[in-house]
């Protein structure tokens, strides 16, 4: 493993802990971040869509395993929020959604991105209209599968720059 060159990437749930392991570590030269949740506060009081069910429960007991509600455990959910971090990110970081998720509402990923253009980090966005939590569509897949090894070869292993940044 060359230790100077290791790359991230994580849909859903490991979207978030890209999203946060990059708030708290230089460690990754670069990391791509799909379907991620960016503010756990906002998160608490949405509603999956899809099933018209609120995503709360997914965050005091199941993949969060926050124990308690945002608002007995505010400063639990604000420390976790990789948002409140955006700061900290040394990491170039491509953020991908599709603009039809509402598991994961794509405007976590918005939020984020505005968060570390604010900042003045290295970040880059993909949102696919149409595309609900995973991209389904055969072209977009294709799109998002060039762009993320692009992304990587770029960062990772000195390539040339993408014409797509």
């Amino acid at each position: 493993v060359d230790k100077e060159n290791i790359g991230l990437i994580g849909h859903s749930f490991g979207g978030y802990e890209t999203n946060f392991i990059v708030s708290q570590t230089s460690r990754f030269k670069t990391a791509v971040s799909s379907a991620g949740v960016s503010d756990l506060n906002s998160f608490f009081l949405t509603v999956n869509w899809n099933t018209m069910v609120p995503d709360m429960w997914r965050m005091e007991t199941q993949q969060w395993r926050m124990g308690t509600d945002l608002f007995s455990g505010y400063d639990k959910y604000r420390k976790n929020s990789p948002v409140n971090y955006a700061q900290n990110v040394n990491t170039p970081l491509l953020l991908i959604a599709g603009k039809s998720d509402y598991k994961i509402n794509w405007n976590q990923s918005v939020m984020y991105f505005m968060a570390l253009k604010k900042a003045g980090k290295q970040v880059n966005m993909l949102l696919y209209p149409g595309e609900d939590h995973e991209l389904l569509n055969t072209e977009n897949k294709k799109d998002a599968s060039g762009k993320i090894k692009s992304w990587f070869v770029y960062y990772l292993k000195n390539g040339n720059k993408p014409d797509w940044l």
